[in-house]
């Protein structure tokens, strides 16, 4: 798969009344195959992942993000469901907890956008509320 997409990721995070938003603009690759959106791009220092490769794949009401590299992880989203998982960080690994609230996607040939509400637990008692917006376009 060659890269073809410039993606855009704003995550705007809310912790204890603080509001922050990270953001990423970056070149990546894009395809859809058999109903499946997937998106891979190279994390940068400015995201603290640096030198990790970042998969998110999109199929039906379901997104999974796969953190592979220097800080690998794999968290799944699903309306209305909780999931576990293990998150390597630049501080070492965290266990965290992932509530969807909501996912919203449109994509095509052309590219598209994802966006989705949900609440990051990492230690039973940091509720951290997520909306994460992901648009491709193609760009060869």
């Amino acid at each position: 798969m060659k890269e073809n997409a410039f993606i855009t990721i704003r995550t705007d995070q809310e912790i204890d009344g603080e509001k922050e938003t990270i953001a990423l603009d970056t070149r990546g690759k894009y395809a859809v195959r058999n109903n499946k959106v997937y998106i891979i791009y190279n994390e940068s220092a400015m995201t603290g992942y640096e030198e990790t490769t970042t998969t998110i794949k999109v199929s039906d009401n379901n997104v999974s993000v796969m953190r592979r590299g220097r800080y690998s992880s794999s968290m799944n989203y699903k309306s209305g469901e909780k999931s576990l998982c293990i998150v390597d960080t630049p501080f070492g690994q965290v266990g965290a907890a992932v509530t969807t609230k909501n996912i919203d996607f449109k994509f095509d040939e052309g590219g598209g956008t994802l966006s989705m509400d949900y609440l990051l637990d990492a230690d039973n008692r940091n509720f951290i509320k997520n909306n994460m917006t992901v648009n491709v376009e193609i760009r060869e």
